[in-house]
Parts: C-alpha cells; structure tokens; sequence
C-alpha cells in the first residue's frame, strides 16, 4: 500500500507536470500562425514560449509579415517571467515565413548570462528557381524583458537555378556558431564556421551529369557592440 505522505507528493509533482504541459503547447504551422514551447534545459523551472501571427499587407497580395510573441514562463503555472513583441517580424511573400524553432543551445555569453535562438525557415517553392534559408537570433533576459543580441545570422541556405529537368546549379550553405575564449563589451565573441558545397548539372547525350565542388571553409568572429552582435551583410539576408 502506498504511503499516504508519497502519494500526496506525487499527485502534486502530477499536478506541477500537467500544469507545465498545458502552460507549454505547440500548435502546427498552418500558414497563418503557430506557437512552440520548450521547457529550457539550462533552467528547467523556466519554459520559452513563441507565438507568430501573420497580417497580410493593405495591397491585398500574398505579400506579409508575422508579429513575433516571445516569453519566458514559469514551467509549473506558466505566468511571464520576461517577454518580447516585435510587431512584422518575419516578411513573407514570394519567399514564405515555413517554420520557427526554439534554439536552446549552450549559448554562454558571461559566466552569468545565457542566450537562447529562435531558427526561422523561409521557402521558395519553385523547380526553375528553388530556396531555402534558416535565419537565427539569440535572446537575453534582462529583468522582466528579452532582449535581442543577434538578429538575420544566415546559418542555413540552399538555393539555385534551373533552365530544365536537369540543367542548372544549386548551392547549399551551413553555419555553425561557437563561443569565443574572447569578449568585447562584456559579452563572449562568437566564431562563426561557413561550409558549403556547389552541385552543378550538365546535359550528356541523354544523361544529366553532376557535378560537386566543395566551397572554401569560411570562418569570422562577431563581436558585441553593447547592444547587439554585428552581422555582415554577406551573412545576412537573401
């Protein structure tokens, strides 16, 4: 028979974790908005919570843009610890606003400060002209707000061009993101690693023919300015 005193302890870390479920919830992209939830693993007590909802433009096109809804929550009874709204977020047009997730990597910038990312993936469906690209920011808490330290860091982009079913090129790009041993302003300088490989398809007879190229390995350091980390224009964008 279960001890009384251990089955009370247990129906309350059920009723915490239930709790922590509800307050934490997912909702599918279905074009128009979604929401994601983690519990942070570096403070398991703490959840991040991300909400986008798209306002189509006054022009009545497909052209857009998706407010940004982020918090900090309480994991047991999801009341707002900090929390950030950036009205038009995301644009989303030709290239679509696919998809955002929460990075909760160890992104250490002091001793004391953590930063977590939000990857947002946008898409070109098209066979002439296909793209694909994933955008990361990181957050900082300070008090009961989040702050952005790095916005349009490009670490992830696939795209190219095709005049047929074979005939035409496609380059596929990955960055990777590491803590420095160095700081600038208080806050860690970030390495950042660029791969990459280049395929390219040829028409031979009847056949179509790749071919592959691995691009240079690329690496730069960003640095704090005391506000944000600051992206070259070549790592960010389109």
């Amino acid at each position: 028979m279960l001890n009384p005193t251990r089955l009370l302890i247990a129906l309350g870390f059920l009723a915490i974790t239930t709790q922590a479920h509800a307050a934490c919830t997912t909702k599918s992209f279905d074009g128009k908005s979604l929401s994601r939830c983690n519990v942070w693993p570096a403070f398991p007590s703490q959840a991040i919570s991300v909400k986008s909802t798209y306002l189509a433009d006054s022009g009545g096109d497909e052209a857009g843009a998706f407010d940004l809804d982020l918090a900090l929550l309480n994991a047991s009874n999801a009341k707002p610890i900090a929390t950030y709204r950036k009205p038009g977020a995301y644009n989303s047009d030709a290239v679509r606003l696919d998809d955002v997730r929460i990075d909760t990597a160890r992104y250490r910038l002091t001793p004391d400060i953590r930063a977590f990312g939000l990857r947002a993936k946008f898409v070109h469906s098209s066979h002439a002209i296909p793209y694909e690209k994933t955008d990361l920011a990181l957050y900082v808490r300070e008090g009961d707000e989040l702050r952005p330290v790095l916005e349009g860091l490009v670490v992830f982009k696939d795209n190219g061009e095709f005049v047929n079913d074979c005939e035409g090129y496609s380059k596929k790009i990955r960055r990777t993101l590491e803590i420095a041993p160095t700081s600038h302003n208080g806050f860690a300088d970030l390495i950042v690693t660029t791969t990459g490989s280049k395929m390219k398809n040829t028409k031979s007879g009847n056949q179509c023919v790749s071919t592959n190229t691995d691009l240079k390995k690329k690496q730069i350091t960003l640095t704090y300015d005391g506000q944000q980390y600051n992206v070259p224009e070549d790592l960010r964008g389109y």
